[in-house]
């Protein structure tokens, strides 16, 4: 079987026995990469291997499908400063959106505002003649909650109640009190720090939202939530196979989500009448199919996207290299370290 990973250095493939073990694959990844401990992260959102799955098969947990990120540990990080380029100049910086540092999210956004400036005003929409109606994208604001704002939407209507417009503050408190009265599921290493020190942290309208936040209210609404990704058009169901009745959509960014809609009156602009649910079945396919050929027109037209999986960043205070958005938010938080700057692809 043929595995594909990328790692600090690039990609690659591995050529593997098909019953080869979760060990027999990390050895073959530390080989190739040449570094000699490495965390291999896989599916979404992104998990990673464990001691515990070392004699399990790669094909049993679908890794073959994958492809794979390898980062290097900590203590291993200095074998890729030694070959790594100068970098010329400080670029723009990528985090986890749940617990990315203030100044590093106001740097994303920028960034992400250039490259889509003027989406809003562009009126990005996709016919659907199979319905007679149209599917538009609804621009979130850039402000730090376009997650809660983007989900809010679509739960309109769907429970009567003194705050049917699901606002993102309300939305952030119901979040931290799921959170709250599940302790023994959300624990410090699920939430990547202790538990109130992240709901604190949640509270703040300057954190973003992010994975653990669209399953729970997923949970909490007993909403299918389909994420669909710009850049790869590929698209995660946050709820499937619970058996819940209904579906939203919303498009990412890798540092923005919008909110997908339809409407049957051509240049509608009043949201209340949009139709954002949708049976969480075959009938609905169609929706998803026509959002995701919108995503291609975001990201062929108008470059709608931020790419934070691949880059490699060096922290210029104290020399760490990593790669991710993941290792860049944990490096960022355990040291307060904020001047960060991106490892360009020389090409060579």
């Amino acid at each position: 079987m043929k595995i594909r990973f990328k790692a600090p250095s690039g990609g690659g493939t591995l050529e593997l026995d098909d019953a080869s073990t979760v060990d027999q694959l990390l050895e073959s990844l530390k080989s190739s990469t040449g570094f000699a401990d490495v965390t291999v992260k896989y599916g979404w959102p992104p998990r990673a291997l464990t001691a515990d799955q070392g004699q399990l098969s790669a094909q049993s947990l679908g890794l073959h499908r994958e492809n794979l990120t390898v980062v290097p540990k900590e203590d291993a990080s200095a074998a890729v400063a030694q070959n790594t380029p100068p970098v010329p100049e400080p670029t723009a910086t990528t985090t986890s959106p749940a617990a990315a540092l203030p100044g590093l999210q106001s740097s994303l956004r920028s960034q992400e505002k250039s490259k889509g400036q003027g989406i809003k005003d562009q009126n990005i929409s996709v016919a659907m003649p199979e319905t007679g109606s149209t599917l538009v994208l609804r621009v979130m604001p850039d402000d730090n909650s376009c997650l809660f704002t983007a989900v809010g939407g679509a739960l309109r209507g769907l429970r009567s109640g003194p705050d049917e417009s699901f606002t993102a503050d309300s939305l952030r408190r119901l979040v931290v009190e799921h959170i709250r009265a599940n302790p023994g599921k959300y624990s410090a290493v699920i939430l990547g720090q202790q538990p109130e020190s992240y709901c604190a942290n949640m509270l703040r309208p300057d954190t973003w939202g992010g994975e653990i936040e669209l399953a729970i209210i997923s949970e909490v609404f007993e909403l299918e939530i389909c994420v669909i990704d710009v850049k790869t058009g590929t698209v995660y169901r946050v709820g499937e196979g619970n058996g819940y009745a209904m579906r939203c959509v919303l498009v990412y960014s890798n540092v923005h989500y919008d909110r997908i809609a339809e409407i049957f009156v051509e240049g509608q602009e009043v949201m209340e009448f949009d139709v954002t649910r949708w049976a969480a079945d075959e009938s609905s396919d169609h929706i998803i199919a026509r959002a995701q050929e919108m995503c291609r027109k975001l990201k062929d037209e108008h470059h709608y996207y931020t790419d934070t999986s691949d880059f490699v960043v060096t922290c210029n205070e104290c020399g760490w290299v990593g790669q991710g958005r993941e290792a860049l938010a944990k490096h960022s938080l355990g040291t307060g370290h904020t001047k960060i700057s991106e490892i360009k692809d020389t090409g060579a």
